[in-house]
């Protein structure tokens, strides 16, 4: 009875709505046998259908990370550099911990990971900028670094890259303090669904990079069942998003020549 309330509640969001009012829209011209109009919203029906009722987007994000599996970090070698990407977390004075922590937050979590068990000598963190409704612009790697640094989290140095522009700009910015510093080896910390472009962008700029993938996001790589049916919801719209993301990221940067 629980599960039967929860998928009618489910048919009340936003997404189960609109699911609805296609499924209405497309069956009653096929039942008064008018194929032409039932041909514009069945398409959206169909459209719809599979990106939030079936596991269509988690298989397509598991392409992306099927190859990067988990690393075994007690395997991983001590690097000159742990570098990680932004995405993971936000500075925000409306917080108790003056962080709001978002979906990419095991990237930080990683790196902190890896930093604490000795496999780099400085932590060098990456992020945007955010602009805050007084027009403050501030940098989520200075936040992070900032509330690393107040917890005493590690005992490595921790850097900011202050705020980039995309993962190009930290790319560029990382391998200057490469030719700087002489770095020989840097574990790279990302997205498992967003190693491949990262990998790729940071070697082009001159990067000797070990990646070190987290966050994974598709039910198969977080060993989660894979319901081959389910009701349409937001959830599975949002991993579509991610996946489109970043195809459309990998091809934008070969246009640019950045990988």
């Amino acid at each position: 009875m629980t599960a039967l309330l929860k998928s009618l509640a489910d048919f009340l969001e936003p997404i189960g709505l609109t699911w609805l009012l296609l499924t209405v829209m497309t069956a009653l011209p096929l039942w008064k046998k008018n194929w032409r109009s039932a041909l514009l919203p069945g398409l959206a029906w169909l459209l719809l259908t599979l990106l939030s009722a079936l596991p269509v987007p988690h298989l397509l994000l598991a392409s992306l990370e099927d190859e990067w599996p988990p690393v075994d970090v007690a395997a991983l070698p001590e690097c000159d550099a742990i570098v990680v990407l932004g995405g993971g977390l936000e500075p925000s004075a409306s917080e108790p911990s003056g962080m709001h922590m978002k979906n990419g937050a095991d990237r930080l979590f990683t790196a902190l990971t890896l930093a604490r068990r000795g496999k780099g000598q400085r932590l060098i963190i990456g992020g945007g900028i955010f602009e805050t409704t007084g027009g403050e612009r501030i940098s989520e790697a200075d936040g992070a670094r900032d509330w690393i640094a107040e917890w005493g989290l590690i005992s490595a140095p921790v850097e900011s890259l202050g705020g980039c522009l995309d993962t190009h700009d930290e790319a560029v910015k990382v391998a200057a303090l490469v030719k700087e510093r002489g770095w020989q080896k840097v574990a790279l910390v990302t997205s498992a669904y967003h190693m491949r472009r990262t990998k790729a962008v940071f070697e082009k700029a001159g990067v000797p990079v070990l990646p070190v993938p987290c966050n994974y996001e598709s039910a198969r790589m977080r060993g989660r069942l894979v319901h081959w049916c389910g009701v349409p919801n937001a959830t599975n719209l949002l991993v579509f998003e991610v996946w489109m993301h970043e195809i459309v990221g990998w091809w934008a940067y070969r246009l640019r020549g950045w990988i």
